[in-house]
């Protein structure tokens, strides 16, 4: 269920600072090179051996390359006169912005068209503000309107066509008639949880059929899925303690080095499973016309929503719903 269940290659196309940490910590498997004569020159050697690679295990459905929009707008490239590294600052939407990033664009998408991978790439953002991807919308497009772009994030109506595969934050829904539209369009609409929300959610100190509620919740909202942050971002000693030093304990990873899998990780397979069983049924009910068997768990499923939480526990709720899958 975990972002509709596509199967993505995530990869950083430019050195990413974050937070606290280093420009080593997110390092870029393109190497940026400004040459002395002011040209540039991209080396995607990394970036090919590592889809590449990817894709042999099966991950071969989507690229998500990362991050044109970072947090701390700071990119990294070697310049040759200098020989140095040096760090670019300027602000998006800025003529600077536009032209650092649009010739690194243009010679991008050639690569990826020659390799054949264009139609799967998807330039991606985590929560960044309205008026910045509304600058890099515009910047992209002039390259090539044909670019798919993903954001996790709040929900924008005025960005909402934009945005091929959004992933909106718990607090927001799609509207109504956006999601129809959007499901017409073949593009993916998902929604996450992270630090902020006390329930539902995946801390160690959640319930566990939280992460079962979730898919649920997916199914009645008629979303395409649930996408977790992080699968693997481990503390420092993730076997004995998962507090992490801003969040709550738990959020950066639903499994454990070996790998060993958590209750939490298996709540959240079981939830991904029954929402694939929600949606089998609701078409065999539909084929067979058996109305009072889509009907009825039609009714169930509305009992998913955020505020229903506040009063009856998740466990309550599955309780009941649960042998609807067993008919």
């Amino acid at each position: 269920m975990a972002n509709a269940g596509q199967k993505t290659i995530t990869a950083n196309i430019v050195n990413e600072p974050w937070g606290h940490q280093t420009y080593d910590d997110y390092p870029s498997l393109i190497k940026w090179i400004k040459k002395k004569d002011g040209s540039w020159l991209y080396d995607y050697i990394l970036l090919d051996r590592y889809i590449a690679f990817v894709m042999t295990t099966g991950i071969n459905q989507r690229i998500n390359c990362y991050s044109m929009v970072p947090w701390k707008i700071a990119f990294t490239y070697w310049d040759e006169t200098a020989q140095k590294e040096v760090v670019f600052t300027e602000a998006i939407g800025t003529p600077a912005y536009d032209a650092f990033w649009k010739n690194m664009l243009t010679d991008f998408t050639k690569h990826l068209k020659a390799k054949n991978w264009f139609e799967k790439t998807y330039i991606a953002m985590d929560e960044r503000p309205m008026k910045a991807m509304q600058a890099v919308i515009k910047l992209l497009k002039s390259v090539d309107p044909k670019w798919k772009l993903a954001l996790a994030g709040e929900y924008h109506q005025e960005i909402e066509k934009d945005i091929d595969n959004y992933c909106i934050a718990s607090k927001w829904e799609f509207p109504a008639d956006v999601l129809q539209k959007r499901n017409e369009q073949g593009k993916t609409s998902t929604w996450y949880t992270c630090c902020a929300e006390p329930y539902p959610n995946a801390f160690s100190f959640s319930s566990p059929a939280e992460q079962v509620w979730m898919g649920w919740y997916t199914a009645n909202k008629n979303m395409d899925g649930y996408l977790h942050w992080a699968y693997n971002s481990w503390t420092k000693n993730p076997l004995t303690d998962t507090r992490f030093t801003t969040w709550p304990a738990g959020d950066t990873y639903q499994v454990y080095p070996g790998p060993l899998t958590s209750v939490r990780f298996e709540k959240l397979i079981e939830g991904g499973q029954d929402f694939e069983k929600i949606k089998q049924l609701q078409a065999l009910y539909t084929k067979n016309k058996n109305t009072t068997a889509l009907e009825e768990l039609n009714k169930a499923l509305e009992n998913f929503n955020l505020k229903s939480l506040s009063t009856v526990t998740a466990d309550e709720i599955l309780k009941r719903v649960k042998p609807l899958l067993n008919k």
